[in-house]
């Protein structure tokens, strides 16, 4: 018990620095890097498992609570731009992930899991569940949003002249939200209150541990988010706190720091190249999107590279504004992406290993 309280106050300590020095999905990283440090150095980490499945039952209520009423409005007009990305997406993840499988010293299961393009604070826990190397997942998985926060945009504003801002896809009375939607705006405390907090957690809580008994890959996560959105679509109340997605960072962090020891910390130098493939195949990927969206679909050029940019739903919905591209569109997109992504993509990698792992 004292290893557990002593690595969750490592956890929270490092995280919190990390989050007040605004580095990266600070609160993960963070907590990964203490937890680490102290597995590493004095082999004292120890994170109970319960953690991981509370960890994925939060994650999973957050993005439930993503969609609201109002934004299924839009979702006729983003369906043929939002089908051609995940396409586009699984092609790329299973092509990036059988190529650094044949460069790497790393298996089938954990190649794919390092390309899923979902969330860093998602994907190493789905990886565990599935059974893959988490340390290497989550190194992988960082990369991936670092630079799709720090430079894709850079890229973006240069190539395809994101300064100027760009028209508004929709009109202005059907907004979507950079964050998940709270209930209708007659009554925002009741929508966000305790009551309303509580139903979601437990909806999300009943659904994610019948989806882990069910032996379902990524059962727990997949099961919490379909049922937190479901919920939220029928009722239109469902609210999940910022403050308890941090917690469930922070969770997820020192389970995964616990996964590192000497010999992972070694094994980071042969993740350099796989990195980098990954890398310019998720830039050849924007560049592609941004020259074929426009062409089939009402999306502009900037736009299109915006939603094939690997990083965080939440991020871009900054990211866009920052570069000029005020575009409801963009927003709503990257949380149906990510939603399909974190539901599908692990069961597609897990059913791809079983037939040609």
């Amino acid at each position: 018990m004292g290893n557990v309280l002593l690595t969750l106050a490592v956890g929270v300590a490092v995280g919190y620095l990390f989050f007040k020095l605004k580095f990266p999905g600070g609160l993960i990283v963070g907590a990964i890097i203490g937890v680490a440090a102290l597995n590493i150095t004095a082999q004292a980490a120890s994170f109970p498992g319960l953690a991981r499945t509370v960890a994925q039952i939060t994650a999973g209520s957050f993005i439930g609570c993503s969609v609201s009423r109002e934004d299924m409005k839009n979702l006729p007009r983003i369906l043929k731009p939002l089908g051609i990305l995940i396409t586009g997406y699984l092609i790329l993840n299973l092509g990036a992930g059988f190529l650094i499988y044949r460069i790497s010293q790393m298996d089938l299961l954990t190649s794919l899991m390092c390309c899923v393009p979902g969330g860093m604070s998602d994907m190493p826990i789905i990886a565990a569940d599935l059974g893959a190397k988490v340390p290497y997942v989550a190194v992988l998985q960082f990369v991936r949003m670092a630079v799709g926060v720090g430079c894709f945009p850079l890229i973006i504003a240069k190539v395809a002249g994101a300064k100027e801002p760009a028209a508004v896809s929709v009109p202005p009375a059907a907004p979507v939200p950079a964050v998940p939607a709270s209930a209708p705006a007659k009554a925002p405390s009741e929508a966000k209150g305790p009551v309303v907090i509580l139903l979601t957690m437990v909806v999300g809580s009943v659904f994610g541990f019948l989806g882990k008994a069910t032996g379902i890959p990524a059962g727990t996560i997949l099961f919490s988010t379909v049922s937190v959105l479901v919920y939220k679509l029928v009722w239109g109340r469902a609210f999940v706190p910022r403050w308890l997605k941090r917690t469930a960072q922070i969770l997820t962090g020192c389970y995964i720091g616990c996964a590192f020891g000497r010999q992972e910390l070694a094994d980071l130098r042969y993740l350099v190249l796989p990195a980098a493939v990954l890398l310019g195949l998720y830039l050849i990927n924007c560049f592609f999107m941004g020259w074929l969206l426009p062409r089939i679909t009402h999306l502009n050029r900037a736009e299109a590279m915006l939603i094939a940019t690997p990083a965080g739903a939440s991020d871009m919905a900054l990211i866009s504004s920052d570069v000029g591209v005020d575009s409801p569109d963009v927003c709503f997109i990257q949380i149906l992406r990510m939603i399909i992504v974190v539901v599908c993509f692990p069961n597609i990698v897990n059913l791809v290993v079983h037939l040609f792992g």
